[in-house]
């Protein structure tokens, strides 16, 4: 876990079409910056530059449409991809794919 991200969570729109945030704590977890196509919740396919891996805890952050702060790159939330061992034990994380 070696880098640091903030997230703006979508949490839905006003009656006026107002997007509502929330900002988190930095989040920490990996950054890989390979780009892939990929599809979105709405099953389209369009290009990701990156993944950010990190803990299951951090699930309810990571909602379609989010803004990841990245340093000075400001990302949006595509996919959420959850990798759970169940009882093999094996670490539990998020794939979180971004835009």
């Amino acid at each position: 876990m070696v880098h640091t991200v903030t997230v703006e969570t979508h949490a839905g729109e006003d009656p006026f079409g107002n997007v509502n945030t929330t900002l988190s704590d930095p989040i920490e977890g990996f950054l890989d910056d390979s780009r892939a196509l990929v599809r979105n919740a709405s099953g389209d396919q369009v290009v990701s530059e990156s993944t950010f891996y990190t803990g299951k805890e951090h699930q309810d952050l990571f909602k379609p449409e989010s803004l990841v702060h990245i340093g000075e790159r400001v990302a949006t939330v595509i996919n959420v991809k959850t990798a759970d061992s169940g009882p093999l034990g094996l670490p539990d994380h998020l794939a979180v794919v971004l835009s």
